[in-house]
């Protein structure tokens, strides 16, 4: 898939994350699964109750009837097709993490939105919807089982990360916090989304809207994440994210506000005193050089922006802004910023 001019900016960002290297302590390497073997009658019931969901990332349902029908036509021949793979939530349902088309296009099928075509081997049911089919094969369909693996939410959160990088493996693959945006749902994740579209932050940011692929929702998440526990830090930026957000995610109201506040002061002084240059590399003049915003810089700004004593009506925006410009000048801030 070929990314907008947004979704160009990561690579400009320093989101080199993935280059990392994750190790897995003993501790983490709980993975509880269980296999089962699922009737389509029973997944389509599940389904329809609302117990079968698609985590809120997950990609649109892009199958053509065609291959649809194929999918069908193989579980009426009884052929093996892949395995499925749900993960249990906290609200006792199971997110389908590998396997939406398939589940999609079973359940369009017996509701009757889509008649075979292309079907290979039973040309006689070629043009037929479920309820047209010979009474026989609509029992033997709705009895086909489909082997599913089902991971149980005792599985550690970091490994459960992993599974869901591991089966990410469509078109369109999942980012770092598109992925914590579906296993980490909840107060926080929402907060995330809420604070990526505010007044002050989208000015700094430069585009009217959030950018696509949770980008700005990732650059909160390592300002929180710094700001509450920097001293605990340590490699990879990957896992330090993950934790932070497993921790939080169920927030509550008071400390949900806590993080609300924290942000909206950040944000109101760095615009205060960068304005339009905020987390950009400046020349001496105060003209932008690069115009894409630098994540190393976002987290510097916007930490310093609250944990200095100054008050912002004491500030010197010019000064602070020249003082800046320096820094690009001393060739030991540049190799540790970049």
């Amino acid at each position: 898939m070929r990314l907008d001019s947004d979704d160009d900016a990561p690579a400009d960002l320093g989101e080199m994350e993935g280059e990392e290297t994750f190790t897995f302590p003993p501790a983490e390497r709980r993975v509880v699964t269980q296999p089962v073997d699922l009737s389509v009658s029973t997944l389509i019931e599940q389904w329809g109750d609302k117990l079968l969901i698609l985590p809120k990332i997950q990609r649109e349902y892009v199958w053509d009837n065609g291959k649809a029908s194929r999918l069908i036509e193989s579980l009426i021949l009884n052929i093996p097709i892949p395995v499925l793979y749900f993960a249990e939530n906290q609200d006792a349902k199971y997110e389908i993490i590998d396997g939406h088309q398939r589940v999609r296009s079973i359940v369009r099928y017996v509701n009757n939105e889509f008649s075979l075509s292309g079907v290979a081997v039973l040309r006689e049911y070629k043009g037929l919807r479920f309820h047209q089919l010979p009474d026989r094969e609509q029992r033997f369909l709705k009895m086909r089982t489909l082997r599913t693996i089902l991971i149980s939410i005792d599985s550690h959160p970091n490994m459960k990360f992993e599974i869901y990088e591991r089966l990410n493996t469509g078109a369109i693959l999942l980012n770092a916090q598109e992925l914590r945006n579906s296993i980490h749902r909840g107060p926080f994740n929402s907060l995330l989304h809420e604070l990526a579209r505010t007044t002050t932050f989208r000015k700094l940011m430069g585009t009217r809207v959030p950018r696509r692929r949770m980008i700005d929702e990732e650059l909160i998440l390592r300002f929180f994440s710094l700001y509450f526990e920097l001293d605990r830090y340590r490699t990879p930026l990957k896992r330090f994210l993950n934790e932070f957000m497993e921790k939080f995610k169920e927030a509550p109201d008071q400390k949900i506000q806590q993080f609300r506040s924290i942000f909206d002061k950040a944000v109101t002084t760095v615009e205060r005193l960068f304005g339009e240059r905020a987390f950009r590399i400046i020349d001496r003049d105060g003209n932008t050089i690069e115009p894409v915003v630098n994540r190393a810089l976002f987290d510097a700004q916007m930490l310093a922006s609250v944990w200095t004593t100054t008050k912002l009506d004491q500030a010197n925006p010019s000064r602070i802004r020249r003082e800046i410009t320096e820094l690009f000048s001393d060739e030991s801030f540049l190799v540790s910023e970049s």
